[in-house]
């Protein structure tokens, strides 16, 4: 994902979603850890872009990205468009977990199911999965960033103001205390989601993630480990009646 990419990517439909009625919401994950899930409406709905690919409105408002943090630290980012060699896998999961301040290397990627009717239009084509979530996205993962921080101050008995993160945790200068986002993710999810429209985003000059390299090269080896046996897992695979041989 380069910059120029990310500068064409504030795309005016991405922004006018948020102005509508959107539903973030935060419980706990089973087995324990944070839940975070952002539904609004389809992105796509209504749009050229929707209509070419023969992708019906969506009834109501369609689960757009959720974040699973577990007690272990692991992330777990959903991609809910298609893979099909592109790396919207890997991009869209990244932007997430940018603005999370996430540690790549605790992050999990995992592909939606193919479901219009909950996750509204998915489909591959005419590079607009990134303009239609890249603001969404950004402050998904900055609202759960927002809510880590929270639960942080919360243990620690000190404003919210005196904390920030750095990748996968929530750190106090003065005390010099840290906590882990694994650590944190039960409390986090008792707390209340802050409206998206308010949260604070990163400069982008502070990226560690998106325009830096390194979660497209991780997609690429983790690819060529399993095209050997044909693990690797596509859109199409998903197809009834379809079988891969990736070997």
């Amino acid at each position: 994902m380069t910059r120029s990419v990310i500068e064409s990517s504030e795309s005016a439909s991405a922004t006018e979603a948020l102005s509508r009625r959107t539903f973030l919401a935060a419980s706990a994950a089973a087995g324990g850890g944070l839940l975070l899930t952002v539904s609004m409406p389809s992105l796509a709905a209504g749009s050229a872009g929707s209509a070419a690919h023969g992708a019906a409105a969506s009834p109501g408002p369609a689960l757009n990205a959720y974040i699973r943090i577990a007690p272990d630290g692991i992330v777990t980012i959903m991609a809910k468009n298609p893979e099909i060699g592109q790396g919207v896998k890997t991009s869209l999961p990244m932007i997430v977990a940018e603005e999370l301040d996430a540690d790549w290397g605790l992050v999990r990627t995992e592909q939606a199911p193919l479901d219009p009717k909950l996750y509204g239009p998915q489909f591959a084509g005419g590079s607009l999965s990134t303009p239609f979530n890249w603001e969404p996205l950004r402050r998904t993962g900055a609202a759960a960033r927002q809510m880590l921080i929270a639960a942080a101050a919360q243990s620690w008995h000190v404003p919210a103001s005196q904390c920030e993160t750095t990748p996968g945790k929530v750190i106090h200068k003065a005390s010099g205390r840290s906590l882990s986002y694994g650590a944190l993710a039960n409390r986090a999810s008792s707390i209340a989601p802050p409206d998206l429209k308010t949260v604070q985003l990163k400069d982008p000059k502070d990226y560690r993630i998106v325009d830096q390299g390194v979660a497209r090269r991780a997609q690429r080896l983790h690819r060529a480990q399993q095209r050997p046996h044909g693990s690797a897992r596509w859109h199409a695979d998903r197809v009834a009646g379809r079988c891969r041989d990736r070997r």
